[in-house]
């Protein structure tokens, strides 16, 4: 399933629905069919997506994988996923304008 992220300020982000749930629990939000984050919550947002990447950087450095046996979508963690998030939620913030979702349906679990 697709997930639409979309703000005023911003570009629209596209992504499939395990991205938008992984993005969504780090951010304590329900991956509902529609939702928004508010421009007040966005400083935290973008706290709690800093730690994701500073985590895994670190998690990355300590376990080099090879890459043997493992699908190509596979290869790129969270962490480079939620890069264009940080992006548009820096944005919005700025802006003071709300990032909403939109999905066919709630996607807690495929």
């Amino acid at each position: 399933m697709i997930v639409k992220f979309q703000s005023v300020a911003t570009a629209d982000i596209i992504t499939f629905a395990d991205v938008a749930r992984a993005l969504l629990k780090i951010l304590g939000k329900e991956p509902t069919a529609r939702g928004v984050i508010v421009p007040e919550d966005m400083t935290e947002a973008l706290a709690r997506l800093a730690a994701l990447c500073h985590k895994e950087g670190e998690s990355a450095e300590a376990a080099p994988d090879s890459g043997v046996g493992v699908e190509a979508h596979e290869l790129v963690a969270l962490s480079q996923r939620v890069q264009p998030f940080i992006r548009m939620f820096d944005r919005a913030h700025l802006a003071g304008k709300p990032v909403t979702w939109t999905a066919a349906k709630d996607f807690y679990e495929d």
